[in-house]
């Protein structure tokens, strides 16, 4: 009975001492990346040095958009001015995956147009803009696919403002045309938008085993979106775009992070080797000691 019990001990043993070396910190941790980190620090919006600072490019006129006091400000945000976007490196989600877009924005005026304020990060296939003042309704944006999210910039007179995501699926040169883009089912009322306060603009892309997740927020109006269909999973191209008359419009803090499938760490392989050398050499030691114990006991007996 006694060397059952050692053999049972060593088993166990060894078994606890590995659980517990993985519980006590060496489970993998998910790998993250900050891709764009934009707060204008260096009063430019055309240097290119990712992370901290970006070459952003606007469908209006050069003159049109001004850096200061660490933001990007569009003088006019009417008919399409205030428009910016930028490149990075292109990522392609896997499974577990997740892009997570952000910025700080305000206005001087209320918007009342649908799709007033949209969003989104693309994939440009290669076909790069290179300089401003050529609008957003040109050849190289024909075969941009990805996801946005559109809203407006308060109550819309004709009935509640509603904030949509979509998938942009179809060819067409307008990259801000709706008709381009498949909205999702789901919409939710715009919150009311007060001119002059600094609002936060969120929009995470998560690849499921299911599809795509998008979820995102304009103001205070959250929203989320499954994706079954149109399933677009590589991306190089964040876009801000302002279709409607909103005065002037700043952006500040323009962030894209990164988030990974979890990798094990390097001393994880070396946790558990290091347990189960322990435990083997653990369970020998007890073994040891219960024939001594069983000697003893057996004389007592006698």
């Amino acid at each position: 009975m006694i060397r059952a019990f050692t053999h049972s001990w060593n088993r166990i043993g060894f078994l606890s001492l590995w659980v517990a070396l993985l519980f006590a910190g060496f489970l993998p941790q998910a790998r993250a990346t900050l891709i764009l980190n934009d707060s204008f620090s260096d009063s430019s919006r055309t240097n290119q040095s990712l992370p901290n600072s970006a070459n952003w490019v606007t469908g209006g006129p050069s003159n049109n958009a001004t850096v200061s006091n660490g933001a990007l400000t569009f003088k006019d945000a009417s008919a399409g001015q205030a428009t910016a976007m930028t490149y990075f490196s292109a990522v392609d989600l896997q499974v577990g995956e997740s892009l997570t877009l952000s910025f700080n924005y305000s206005f001087t005026q209320v918007a009342n147009a649908d799709n007033s304020l949209m969003f989104g990060l693309y994939n440009s296939g290669g076909s790069y803009v290179t300089k401003d003042g050529l609008g957003f309704n040109n050849s190289i944006f024909n075969s941009y696919t990805g996801y946005a999210t559109s809203g407006v910039f308060g109550v819309d007179p004709s009935g509640p403002g509603r904030d949509h995501i979509e998938a942009r699926d179809k060819l067409g040169n307008n990259l801000l045309s709706i008709g381009t883009y498949s909205e999702g089912p789901e919409t939710i009322q715009s919150g009311a938008a007060t001119p002059g306060q600094t609002y936060t603009a969120w929009m995470q892309i998560s690849r499921t085993a299911a599809g795509i997740t998008v979820a995102s927020t304009i103001g205070n109006s959250t929203l989320s979106q499954k994706f079954s269909t149109n399933l677009f999973t590589k991306f190089d191209t964040v876009g801000i775009f302002s279709n409607g008359d909103t005065g002037s419009l700043t952006l500040d803090n323009i962030k894209l992070d990164y988030a990974g499938v979890p990798e094990p760490p390097p001393y994880l392989a070396m946790g558990i080797l290091a347990a189960t050398v322990f435990g083997r050499v653990a369970g020998r030691k007890v073994q040891g000691v219960f024939p001594f114990l069983e000697t003893q006991l057996r004389s007592l007996i006698a």
